[in-house]
């Protein structure tokens, strides 16, 4: 019988969803109507559980329990801490008992709620605990609401890809697209042709400028989301970025190239110009828009094009 093995935590980012007491993706309980994508959540760890922990027995209340509180920022012990318990019951050697009492059980199982509350908001997946603990306690005894045996295994790993490779990055590519839509529509910014916004705080040297994406430019800069999460800073590092304008993302090199030596530039890249698809940190999900302040510190051209337009401009 094929494994399941999708690991929650690692998969494509995508839209957040409001509830409880702070800003999350899980919804304390569900709705009457069954939520195929929370079930098949649960599906999966329960044949994770299945298949690679001996049917390992947990508590899928305490498991429900675990991903509530975390979604309400009202869990007992750190995402770390929770690592560090499920790392340590795994990795240590265990007789034909898998727990020693029933709180320990209880603590292992809350454990692993709070471990995947964390993947599943790190992921930013929607998730109804109501059917994800209903989908554990159904695959524990033997049933599915997808089916019997290998059928509702496929139709759980079928509906978790859908989401993750289909619905999670075109619903996260309109969220940034109306995010953008709205930054356009404040006239400070201006557009080019490829979609960039931008403003030129400073412009800089207009005669030392970098003209080709092979020169090299030395920079401060950082980086931050929609969210306003700081992704990357040089100006933390206390060191600039030193890199020819080919190495970076698209968007990152153009508008770089509008301003000369000593200007400064604030950006906001559409996926397209950044990170695309890609799930690049839990900072930065697939197509996400990305806002980026530039120093242009200094601009050193890339010589061998000079010197072969020079050597050209001879032979003619």
């Amino acid at each position: 019988m094929k494994k399941i093995l999708v690991i929650i935590a690692t998969a494509a980012a995508m839209l957040m969803v409001s509830c409880s007491s702070k800003d999350s993706s899980i919804t304390i309980g569900g709705s009457s109507e069954i939520d195929s994508l929370s079930y098949a959540l649960g599906s999966n760890i329960a044949y994770m559980l299945k298949y690679n922990l001996g049917d390992l027995d947990v508590n899928s209340d305490q498991v429900v329990k675990g991903i509530n509180d975390f979604a309400r920022g009202k869990n007992a012990f750190t995402p770390e801490e929770a690592g560090q318990i499920l790392q340590s019951y795994f990795m240590s050697p265990r007789d034909s008992v898998a727990f020693r009492s029933e709180a320990h059980r209880d603590s292992i199982s809350y454990a692993l709620g709070v471990d995947q509350g964390n993947g599943l908001e790190e992921a930013r997946v929607p998730v109804q605990t109501k059917w994800f603990g209903q989908a554990m306690d159904d695959v524990k005894a033997g049933a599915s609401a997808f089916g019997e045996g290998q059928d509702a295994e496929r139709a759980t790993m079928r509906i978790m890809q859908n989401w993750f490779m289909v619905e999670a990055p075109k619903a996260f590519l309109k969220e940034s697209e109306d995010f953008l839509a709205n930054i356009e529509k404040d006239k400070k910014w201006q557009k080019t042709e490829s979609g960039l916004l931008y403003q030129i705080v400073e412009e800089g040297d207009a005669e030392v400028r970098a003209v080709n994406v092979t020169d090299k430019v030395k920079v401060h800069y950082k980086g931050l989301n929609m969210k306003g999460e700081q992704f990357d800073s040089s100006y933390d590092r206390g060191e600039p970025a030193e890199f020819p304008l080919n190495a970076v993302i698209k968007g990152w090199s153009e508008g770089v190239m509008l301003i000369g030596q000593g200007g400064k530039i604030k950006m906001w890249l559409h996926p397209d110009l950044a990170y695309g698809s890609q799930q690049m940190s839990p900072e930065i999900g697939p197509n996400a828009a990305l806002y980026f302040e530039v120093e242009l510190l200094e601009v050193m051209p890339d010589i061998s094009i000079e010197t072969e337009a020079t050597e050209e401009a001879v032979e003619e």
